[in-house]
């Protein structure tokens, strides 16, 4: 549960306003001896002061029938955002509404609509109805009052985008808010595209070196946002519109009561628009020593929520990222965001190689999210997303199924790529996705290179060509150890007219010490060698009248013990320095 920790104003000073229709308006005249006497006008409200009192009266009762806040507080903040102290606790649970509060915003929904009626312009009107309608979980209804905006202006756009975002149409969402954007004054359009709030101090370098009206700050956000998407299977960009969406609550809440009687100051502002707005309030003794006739107002946004934007040296290269890099809560957590359809992210457990087709790439994702109880028995979503990380853009291959296994290829250009495997089942509210960087094994200057290496479960042949192994492609990393293991490469550049070929293959214990590290460098640069567990060496000759030298073996892995292994292949031909390719394995039971 996310909590944030708000100093209310003291109870004495909260004042509720009556909901009437009729109000006391006070009158000095000028011409009147005594000065000091006021004349009282009874004068039937506009729909716009009635809509005021009515928002003011319901969030004064709310303010008064909070639930009471039972949890502990942190001893120090995940942030201190001005009088905010915020913290992230996905334990704890925002709490149930009183009916009494719940009856109160219908009656407030029923009359903001009879007074939208009345004045159709009111555009203070219109952004609450929004607002109310969604919180009461009716974002349908919302989406017909934000299209009843009458006025023309931007402000009819992000009411209609923000209300297409709460129904998880997002791609209608992103379509919207860029028409509204269109519209808005340069100074304006600058300030909802900001995303200096959401980036850590390596990207904020990057962002504020380029002034708003430079055409490469809009396509570094795009790039941002391309890459802080959660799933990038989904149409449209729901990271963006989230932004645009928390936006738009800025503007609602500007100028309007809320729970927390200081009024919505830039202190708020910046905390939801980096965390979220909240979905939930509680009152705690206040925290204040002398806060005498005070409380605190603990508010609660959804969970769970992950980093919003990527890490700084992730945007500037992504396809040098390791998954490490894609992790949900890699500090420092800038921003937050809670994909209604991620309540649940999984590691997807998966095999990818990369093999060469002239300038092309062909990526093969093998991959199972059997061992998740929210991917079984399900509807499935799978897909693989590549870029080539430069200019975003997606290279995708997409499948619909029950079966949370499977194989999916796709074509990029040759090259360092940025890769995302994921399976989503939409039902449960769960994803399983791989994410992080990827490029052809380490061959510069060389006339022969070498593909990834595949691992696939031996059938009774030797595959011929890649067509033949990726359908038998292991769907995990992980081998059992009283099976034969397959492992499929290819060599590029070799003599079409034939050509002496030296291939050893070992089996070596994955080690994560410095002194390993070091070792395995040496090695790479031809400095060292170690002995290995299972080490296959043989002398071959390249296919003839093709450059592409397809080559498939099987390793006996019996004699290894459990545990985590790295296949190294090494091509030698002459002419040039050894090759080498490598593939980390897990040797598993029984």
């Amino acid at each position: 549960m996310t909590f944030t920790f708000r100093v209310a104003a003291a109870a004495s000073l909260m004042i509720g306003i009556a909901a009437g229709g009729v109000g006391a308006q006070i009158i000095r005249s000028a011409t009147t001896p005594d000065t000091t006497r006021a004349k009282v006008v009874e004068r039937e409200r506009t729909p716009y002061e009635a809509a005021r009192a009515v928002q003011a009266d319901f969030e004064f009762f709310r303010s008064m029938n909070l639930p009471a806040f039972r949890g502990g507080r942190p001893g120090n903040c995940d942030e201190r955002v001005g009088r905010f102290c915020y913290w992230y606790d996905e334990t704890a649970s925002a709490p149930p509404e009183l009916s009494a509060v719940i009856d109160r915003r219908a009656e407030l929904t029923r009359a903001l609509d009879s007074l939208g009626r009345r004045d159709a312009n009111d555009t203070w009107i219109l952004a609450q109805r929004v607002r109310y309608l969604v919180e009461d979980q009716r974002p349908a209804e919302a989406l017909q009052a934000a299209r009843e905006c009458t006025t023309g202006t931007w402000w009819c756009d992000v009411m209609t985008g923000f209300a297409l975002h709460m129904l998880g149409e997002y791609e209608r969402a992103d379509s919207v808010y860029a028409v509204g954007l269109t519209k808005m004054l340069p100074r304006d359009r600058c300030a909802w595209d900001d995303i200096s709030l959401l980036l850590d101090n390596d990207a904020l370098q990057s962002y504020r070196r380029l002034p708003c009206d430079d055409p490469k700050r809009a396509a570094y956000e795009d790039r941002a946002w391309w890459y802080a998407r959660t799933l990038y299977m989904m149409h449209g960009n729901d990271s963006r519109t989230e932004h645009y969406a928390r936006m738009t609550m800025a503007l609602i809440l500007t100028d309007a009561a809320t729970p927390h009687q200081f009024g919505f100051d830039d202190d708020e502002r910046e905390l939801m628009l980096r965390f979220g707005w909240s979905i939930a309030w509680m009152r705690a003794p206040s925290s204040n020593p002398r806060g005498a006739r005070t409380f605190d107002i603990i508010s609660h946004e959804s969970v769970p929520a992950y980093r919003y934007i990527p890490a700084g040296f992730v945007l500037n290269n992504p396809a040098v990222s390791d998954s490490a890099d894609w992790r949900l809560q890699l500090p420092p957590v800038m921003g937050r965001y809670a994909p209604p359809y991620a309540k649940t992210v999984r590691a997807l457990q998966h095999q990818k190689a990369m093999f060469r087709r002239g300038d092309t790439a062909l990526v093969v994702v093998s991959y199972d999210a059997n061992e998740f109880d929210e991917f079984r028995g399900t509807n499935l979503e799978s897909a693989i997303t590549v870029s080539a990380g430069g200019v975003p853009r997606a290279y995708q291959a997409r499948r619909s199924s029950t079966n949370p296994a499977g194989i999916l290829t796709v074509r990029a250009p040759w090259g360092p790529l940025i890769m995302s495997a994921e399976v989503a089942a939409p039902e449960k509210y769960a994803i399983a996705r791989a994410r992080y960087g990827m490029s052809p094994p380490y061959a510069v200057g060389t006339r022969v290179s070498l593909s990834d290496l595949l691992f696939f479960k031996p059938y009774g042949s030797f595959p011929a060509n890649a067509d033949e192994a990726i359908p038998h492609a292991l769907p995990t990393e992980r081998v059992m150890a009283d099976e034969k293991l397959g492992v499929f490469w290819e060599a590029y550049g070799t003599d079409p007219a034939g050509e002496r070929m030296t291939i050893s293959v070992t089996v070596e214990r994955e080690v994560e010490d410095a002194s390993s590290f070091l070792r395995r460098g040496a090695r790479v640069f031809g400095l060292g060698r170690e002995v290995t567990p299972v080490r296959v060496s043989v002398q071959d000759m390249s296919a003839r009248g093709t450059p592409t030298s397809a080559r498939a073996l099987e390793l006996d892995i019996s004699t290894l013990p459990r545990g985590a292994y790295v296949v190294n292949l090494e091509v030698e031909v002459a002419g040039q320095y050894v090759i080498r390719a490598e593939h980390r394995i897990e040797i598993v039971g029984p």
